[in-house]
């Protein structure tokens, strides 16, 4: 039963890394969507620009290039966070599986150690128990069979 007790609670934890494991997953594929979108919007937005005199375009280009970079280092900062958090949580759901795979292979272990060898001791057992309670009750018929067996245990 403690055996039981014990995998029941890997089994959760390993259920919870797991789920936030997919989580920080599909947040990394978001950042790496936004990302994308970005770097899209930056080229199209370079190709639109049209220069109307040379000293605006200088200028409007450098404001508009040092906006779309800080962006840019914005969403790839968020990326880099998202990948960490990712990378660690996928190494929590990995070493909560491996404790789970263990767990459930001593379960099996010792649920098959009770049903092939403590079972069929506590069979022969009793069954040697009603033989020597048959054997005393046809002796002694005044010992009650139940009385026999209850002391012989």
């Amino acid at each position: 039963m403690k055996v039981l007790n014990e995998l029941y609670t890997v089994m959760k934890t390993y259920h919870m890394y797991n789920a936030d494991s997919i989580s920080a997953q599909s947040k990394l594929k978001e950042a790496e969507k936004q990302e994308e979108k970005q770097i899209g919007k930056s080229v199209k937005q370079e190709d639109k620009q049209t220069p109307r005199s040379p000293d605006s375009t200088s200028n409007v280009k450098f404001e508009e290039k040092h906006v779309r970079r800080s962006s840019v280092k914005k969403i790839e900062k968020m990326k880099e966070k998202r990948q960490a958090k990712y990378t660690e949580n996928r190494l929590k759901a990995i070493k909560a599986r491996n404790e789970y795979l263990l767990a459930l292979e001593a379960t099996n272990a010792s649920v098959f150690k009770y049903y092939i060898h403590d079972l069929s001791d506590l069979i022969d057992v009793s069954a040697a128990a009603w033989v020597a309670a048959l054997n005393i009750s046809a002796i002694n018929p005044r010992v009650s069979v139940s009385f026999i067996i209850l002391y012989t245990w």
